[in-house]
Order: structure tokens, then C-alpha cells, then sequence
């Protein structure tokens, strides 16, 4: 069971939301890690073993996230 949210987590998870929201839907790899405060490496091994929240491969090479598909892997809706 998980600890209780406190007050400045559900501050700090607000914040990201704007801040991400006031930008680009689109975020490279650091930055959909950043949103869901996890890692590039954990990002990377859940598209290497097609898990984590769905991505999109851009000119065969660049690899996006949308938030609206990091808000759905939130809520357990947007597996791959």
C-alpha cells in the first residue's frame, strides 16, 4: 500500500501538468520520464519489452510521448 499524498506532492503534480501543458503535448523521452517521475532508463526498457504508456516514432528516429497518452498510462487506460 502506498503512502498518503501530501499536500506538496499533489502541488508538484499539478505543476507538471501546467507546466507541461503550457508547451508542446509532445515530450521527448527526459521529459515524459520527468512527467511520470520515472527515468529515461525505465522509458526505454518499457518500449524495449512493449510496456509503459503508448509512444510515437517520428522520421524513423525521434521518439515522442503525448501527454494525453501519459495522463491515460496514469489512469491504467493507455497500455501498449
Amino acid at each position: 500500500m502506498s503512502a498518503p499524498l501530501t499536500k506538496n506532492d499533489v502541488e508538484d503534480a499539478v505543476r507538471r501538468v501546467l507546466e507541461s501543458h503550457s508547451r508542446s503535448p509532445w515530450l521527448a523521452t527526459e521529459g515524459a520520464a520527468g512527467y511520470l517521475s520515472s527515468t529515461p532508463g525505465t522509458m526505454r526498457s518499457w518500449r524495449a519489452n512493449g510496456e509503459g504508456p503508448r509512444y510515437h516514432v517520428f522520421h524513423g528516429k525521434s521518439v515522442r510521448y503525448h501527454v494525453d497518452d501519459l495522463d491515460a498510462f496514469v489512469r491504467g487506460e493507455g497500455r501498449r
